[in-house]
């Protein structure tokens, strides 16, 4: 991507983060291919922002990370040395205070830890074609063998993607009557 393609991504990103931290919710179109089958590109996300205490294994977490956002599922909480059990009230998670670890579905490794101050809040709709649906927690057997394969091969992903691209009604060719 061009150096204006980079600036007008990241100033686009993070107007997105400002947009959410201020009003509380976003609509961000996906274009990237780490999530599917849960997320396809093209999917818009509506992200409401939420607390990292807040956040439960399985949710789709989305942050503002080197100047894009990156939604991906949260699979586990990171303690550190100042989120000992003393120091925390019994109701708060320890990766509360520490941070949140995320990996994509399609991805073979996990993200590096998130941080509470990258963190911009949770997937609660996924909007496709002319419908949208709250997002899984849990893939089911079908969606983690598409996942599978599509980590194990950026060709099958990319044979999914144009597959489901061409199977999937979007709202721009919906017919918005029918004669």
């Amino acid at each position: 991507m061009s150096q204006m393609g980079d600036n007008a991504n990241a100033l686009g990103c993070e107007l997105a983060g400002e947009i959410v931290r201020t009003f509380g919710r976003v609509r961000v179109r996906v274009t990237g291919m780490s999530m599917i089958p849960a997320v396809w590109p093209g999917d818009v996300l509506v992200v409401e922002r939420r607390a990292a205490e807040k956040i439960e294994r399985g949710e789709i977490a989305v942050a503002e990370h080197d100047g894009r956002l990156v939604a991906h599922r949260v699979v586990a909480g990171v303690s550190s040395a100042d989120a000992e059990t003393e120091l925390r009230p019994a109701s708060v998670p320890s990766f509360a205070m520490a941070g949140l670890i995320t990996r994509g579905d399609a991805q073979l490794f996990p993200d590096k830890s998130l941080r509470a101050e990258e963190l911009l809040g949770t997937v609660v709709s996924i909007e496709r074609g002319a419908g949208a649906r709250r997002p899984r927690r849990k893939l089911g057997i079908g969606a983690r063998m598409l996942a599978a394969m599509a980590r194990r091969s950026s060709t099958a992903a990319r044979v999914f993607v144009r597959l489901h691209a061409i199977f999937t009604a979007r709202p721009e060719r919906v017919a918005l009557c029918k004669s």
